[in-house]
């Protein structure tokens, strides 16, 4: 299975939850602080009455407590029209992303973490070469993470940079509509502006310092060190870690050291430039 189709169906499961979360009435992370299954009661012929939403009795109190429609038993049951309506897919990934503040912090946890992941095999070891080389795109995808955060957060959080956004991207640039429209269209505009942002792939660095700089007119830094890590990620997964010649591609740990302080240098003077705590 491709990472991207790992990643819609990753996407689709946590919509899914999401969507319980908000039917229980809870929060998303006091749902996955809960240990729950789902069952049908149903007809012979596949009918569905009800689904039924049961959680173990080693799930925390303190959040139990806060679902209204939990019985005795601690069970809810929910009717087939709650559990099988349309998720709000696109604001389910913005709610998502806009709960975290320390981006940051986050940022720099994240890559200390899979630092000190790659101590957990021996240099030599062959588990030691899928490890590192997971870690590899681990470290790209911390990056991503950061770029796709931080853009999404400010750009609705200050209506000057929404309306910079929408006026300098190319994909609002090309949109025709009638003068009629215009009142249908602004009420679309923050669900248009949500999806093309989580549309945008945040490892094209030419396409994301363009819009870093058009949106908050900073100076973005030189992307040329951390593209040729990015193509070296291309490599290690379309390429299943080889280059287009064919040569394997070793990650030793030594590339993962000089990785995490290029990534450094280059996520700190953004974090500056936008005033992020750091």
């Amino acid at each position: 299975m491709g990472k991207a189709k790992e990643w819609m169906m990753e996407m689709q499961e946590q919509a899914g939850d999401r969507h319980l979360a908000k039917l229980l009435g809870i929060s998303y992370d006091d749902l996955m602080e809960l240990e729950w299954q789902i069952s049908t009661d149903e007809s012979n012929e596949g009918l569905v009455y009800c689904y039924i939403v049961e959680f173990s009795d080693d799930s925390p109190s303190k959040i139990l407590s806060k679902i209204d429609r939990l019985d005795d038993d601690n069970k809810v049951f929910l009717a087939p029209w709650e559990m099988e309506a349309e998720y709000d897919y696109i604001n389910d990934q913005f709610d998502a992303i806009t709960e975290s503040r320390n981006t940051y912090k986050t940022f720099l946890s994240e890559i200390d973490q899979l630092l000190n992941l790659s101590q957990l095999q021996n240099e030599g070891d062959e588990l030691k070469k899928i490890l590192n080389r997971q870690i590899f795109i681990g470290l790209i995808g911390c990056m991503e993470t950061f770029l796709s955060d931080v853009f999404l957060k400010l750009v609705f959080d200050n209506k000057m940079y929404f309306r910079s956004f929408v006026k300098n991207h190319p994909e609002f640039k090309i949109r025709k509509f009638e003068l009629r429209e215009v009142f249908d269209q602004l009420e679309q505009l923050e669900l248009n502006v949500k999806k093309v942002i989580l549309d945008t792939i945040f490892h094209n660095l030419p396409s994301v310092r363009s819009m870093y700089i058009a949106t908050f007119e900073i100076d973005f830094p030189s992307i040329g060190t951390m593209q040729k890590h990015v193509l070296k990620r291309h490599d290690l997964v379309h390429r299943n870690g080889k280059t287009k010649d064919g040569c394997e591609l070793i990650i030793e740990d030594s590339n993962l050291t000089k990785l995490i302080e290029d990534l450094k240098n280059f996520i700190k003077p953004i974090a500056k430039e936008l005033e992020i705590e750091v």
